[in-house]
């Protein structure tokens, strides 16, 4: 009996410290994107395009050097490209959902981590924006692209107190095109700043 106690005694600190360690933290994160498509359908001589990112994380903190993070970003992707003396500009509007697994890395006075997972987005918006030709102009092609893409997710952060500098690379793996005629897919390096709040 008296064992028993011990060992229950035991248990219950035990698990009194993990809960004590195991917490989230929550905050504002966005920044640049700079987009293009691959694949072996996408444009010739395809350039990236400048665009930006904006959302929350929520980020779940458990005892030992791992962490798990969602993110729920407004994202701007797209790409540019040339036919002759006609340029085009792409420009998607995404909802992105990564959830990400993060390894801490033990380097001293930062937060510093390595991090990879899977992303879910909704396409909310696409846009085809031309430059010379006879009907230059933009045009709505949300009609003609996939509903939602699925992607990976894999990147590095740096923090210091409640601010953090994330470098990621989004690798989308549903081909853009609706009727599946063509295969491009969205690429994106992203460099975000967090705020925790």
């Amino acid at each position: 009996m008296k064992k028993t106690l011990i060992v229950l005694l035991f248990l219950a600190m035990a698990a009194g410290t993990a809960s004590a360690q195991i917490g989230f933290s929550k905050g504002l994160i966005g920044g640049l994107n700079l987009a293009t498509v691959g694949g072996d359908n996408a444009p010739g001589g395809a350039s990236s395009v400048s665009n930006y990112a904006a959302g929350i994380f929520l980020e779940l903190n458990v005892p030992g050097p791992f962490s798990f993070e969602a993110n729920a970003l407004y994202s701007i992707k797209g790409t540019k490209w040339n036919v002759g003396s006609v340029t085009y500009t792409d420009t998607y509007g995404y909802l992105d959902i990564p959830i990400l697994a993060k390894y801490h890395l033990p380097i001293p006075m930062l937060s510093s981590s390595i991090y990879a997972g899977p992303m879910y987005s909704t396409l909310l918006s696409a846009k085809t924006k031309q430059e010379g030709g006879l009907l230059p102009g933009e045009r709505d092609v949300k009609s003609n692209m996939t509903a939602s893409d699925f992607g990976i997710v894999a990147g590095v952060g740096i923090g210091l107190a409640n601010i953090r500098i994330d470098a990621r690379y989004d690798m989308g793996l549903t081909t853009l095109d609706k009727a599946g005629n063509f295969k491009m897919y969205n690429r994106v390096v992203g460099i975000y700043v967090g705020i925790g709040i």
